[in-house]
């Protein structure tokens, strides 16, 4: 099929929609090309501070018919890190970048261009009588929390759900969950004799933890081994990337604030391990998992970010409450926040519609499972059929430098999405 124009990927992907900045910019950019393939087209403002976010809603009838099939695309992206490691793209993450079939450039795979593929779908499949809604959300990158606000003011309430995630056109119908914490410790007072320690790391998506090297892992079993006082901490730069590089100012001796971290630390790798007993070989890794992400020093103190991808059926209720209790006295949380798993089904009708869809572009479907999280589990918690599918790698490619997708599967996703469309959901 004729694909939309490629000065739409350079468009897109030169817009920093980095998930703490305003995504107005994209949003302007994507509402003519909604209005133009039909569409109507309304937004949902939230105000953060001085930034203004926005969900983008565009539909044929109405986003709360009862019936409808709903597309969603997260608009935002995570930082681009330190731009000199970007080599595909001359330094600048946000120049798309073509070499042969592959795209480079933030967003390419996660997940902005698969936004263009469902418009362009929807435009070229002309007058659908199918109720259906096109939705880009804001916060993605930062705990789901554009989609969660899509709910709490009722502006859908889809039937279907088609969540744009980079999978290899493989239909995902289940995902892990996902615990953030932030916690807030003291650190050792600075003195003349301190020096600096330095560690570095791989990036890679910490819901695949084992594909990284985390430096501030690598740091911090540095400071308990050798029993160094902390008197500063810093590493990482987004909350679920791990950490290709630490530094700490320490000094030869460890203090009780220093102790008082490392004490959670070893709490929670023991709590992890425990869970890490149970095992799903339906996902890779098949344990819940933990990360250390981000370390910032602030008057005193460091705020240490880290996250923990649980499989389905972890109770959330009691991991938060042995989270919580594992923290010592003088420390205290920033955070904590719950992303929920998704627990769908192999058989839905709307995944048995999705590989009819599949084969009609001449793939075979294969239906499989997620270590990170997503919007789909939202969609799902609130009754509707859902699963991810996108062009482009996952494991290995997003959150890191040189992101990168495949012109020749975004191709095939826009004529899935179209396939899709005409695909009957529910067979008597």
């Amino acid at each position: 099929m004729e694909l939309f124009p490629y000065q739409w990927i350079e468009r897109i992907i030169a817009i920093n929609s980095e998930t703490h900045r305003s995504n107005a910019e994209v949003v302007a950019f994507l509402r003519p090309l909604l209005q133009e393939a039909g569409l109507k087209v309304q937004t949902q403002d939230v105000r953060e501070g001085s930034e203004v976010f926005t969900n983008l809603i565009a539909y044929n009838q109405h986003p709360t018919h009862p019936d409808l099939l709903l597309f969603n695309t997260h608009l935002d992206t995570v930082s681009g890190g330190d731009t000199s490691q970007w080599t595909k793209t001359g330094g600048d993450p946000w120049k798309a970048t073509r070499v042969r079939d592959r795209i480079y450039g933030l967003g390419t795979a996660d997940v902005k261009i698969d936004f263009l593929c469902k418009l362009w779908a929807i435009r070229q499949s002309g007058n659908l009588q199918r109720p259906i809604a096109l939705v880009g959300t804001y916060g993605e990158e930062r705990g789901l929390v554009g989609v969660q606000k899509l709910f709490d003011e009722k502006k859908i309430t889809p039937k279907y759900a088609v969540v744009g995630e980079p999978s290899v056109l493989e239909l995902i119908y289940a995902h892990k969950g996902h615990f953030i914490g932030v916690a807030r410790f003291p650190l050792e007072r600075l003195n003349s004799e301190a020096h600096t320690l330095k560690t570095k790391g791989k990036a890679a998506h910490t819901s695949t933890p084992h594909l990284g090297v985390n430096a501030l892992t690598k740091l911090l079993q540095t400071v308990a081994k050798k029993k160094l006082g902390l008197c500063s901490l810093e590493g990482g730069v987004n909350d679920n990337r791990v950490p290709e590089s630490a530094q700490a100012q320490v000094i030869s001796e460890a203090g009780n604030a220093t102790r008082t971290l490392l004490e959670f630390v070893a709490r929670m790798e023991k709590l992890v391990g425990v869970l890490a007993k149970k095992r799903d070989r339906a996902f890779n890794p098949s344990a819940s998992t933990l990360s250390w992400n981000v370390a910032r020093t602030d008057n005193g103190h460091v705020e240490l970010t880290f996250d923990i991808r649980t499989l389905p059926g972890v109770d959330s209720a009691r991991l938060r409450k042995d989270v919580e209790a594992a923290l010592p006295k003088g420390a205290s949380w920033t955070k904590i926040a719950i992303d929920l798993p998704l627990a769908g089904s192999k058989t839905s009708p709307l995944i048995q519609a999705a590989s009819r869809a599949l084969r009609e572009c001449g793939v075979k479907p294969v239906i499989k499972t997620k270590a990170s999280c997503t919007e789909a589990a939202i969609y799902h918690h609130y009754g509707a059929q859902a699963f991810v599918f996108g062009p482009g790698i996952s494991v290995g490619n997003v959150h890191k430098p040189n992101e990168h997708n495949l012109l020749s599967q975004i191709r095939v996703a826009t004529q899935f999405y179209q396939a899709l469309l005409h695909q009957p959901l529910e067979r008597s």
